[in-house]
């Protein structure tokens, strides 16, 4: 059961718009049909409700907005913000704004900036055995290396900052096994102005968007930064912490958390 401060109800409006994190969010394993224990129809019958009532749905992934294109397309979505926020589209593609976070003049220019500042082989060197190049996926992003591994977040987050300040490392939640690792995450390194956060903040002033008309959904360090751009943010890893009084806890051992809130929303008649 879902259970939110009336202080907090008090100050949120009808929603317009969700943004939300896809995998370990609304999709299972890599499918909008399964749960944690099989298949499942409430994640995608969420969807449909908030299509039909007009809702914007946007996506906001590590994935590049290539990838994301069809993803939006096969749900109806119109807008979505990939590469971890770099990648700002509208209307799936007529209009795309990029936020590199530094002076560069293309995604490959940004690559290279990150990968000459020596962040990765300080990481690597820093803590040998515990992170490595998420294969393929590192190669095949144009802006930026993926890492993955099982690191204390809080202590690679201290050192990125403190050696490289024009930098930060994000933590864009759990991964399924990969090699050595039984529990890993996935990691990005970009510039410190770009990310989820930098890119909702975009796109509120592009369409004149109101905090409290907004909502967001996730499961990592890196989602949970939007709960400064918006009037609730619903967090689905109770292991996630956030000091911020808009941060609703979602249990989603059972991967359908997300239809758990979109019922929830209907039923207080905030869509």
């Amino acid at each position: 059961m879902i259970q939110i401060p009336d202080k907090l109800l008090r100050s949120l409006g009808k929603i317009s718009v969700i943004y939300t994190d896809v995998d370990g969010t609304f999709v299972s394993d890599g499918c909008l049909f399964r749960n944690r224990s099989g298949y499942s129809l409430k994640n995608a019958q969420a969807i449909f409700e908030l299509l039909q009532e007009n809702i914007d749905v946007v996506m906001i992934s590590g994935r590049e907005k290539e990838k994301l294109r069809e993803t939006a397309r096969i749900l109806g979505f119109r807008n979505y913000i990939g590469n971890l926020g770099i990648e700002i589209v509208y209307n799936q593609g007529e209009k795309v704004i990029t936020n590199f976070g530094v002076d560069v003049p293309d995604h490959q220019s940004l690559k290279k900036w990150i990968e000459k500042s020596g962040v990765l082989e300080a990481i690597f060197q820093i803590y040998p055995g515990k992170v490595e190049f998420y294969e393929p996926w590192s190669d095949i992003l144009r802006t930026h290396h993926l890492l993955i591994g099982e690191l204390e977040y809080s202590s690679v987050q201290e050192f990125v900052s403190e050696k490289f300040p024009e930098l930060r490392i994000i933590d864009n939640g759990l991964v399924p096994p990969y090699g050595n690792f039984s529990r890993p995450h996935a990691y990005h390194v970009l510039p410190a102005k770009a990310g989820k956060r930098a890119a909702v903040t975009i796109d509120k002033k592009e369409r004149n968007l109101k905090s409290r008309n907004l909502i967001g959904i996730g499961d990592s360090n890196e989602d949970a930064s939007l709960a400064s751009e918006v009037g609730i943010f619903f967090l689905l890893d109770k292991d996630v912490m956030s000091d911020r009084e808009n941060v609703v806890y979602i249990d989603n051992e059972d991967g359908e958390g997300f239809s758990r809130i979109v019922s929830y929303l209907i039923e207080k008649n905030f869509i």
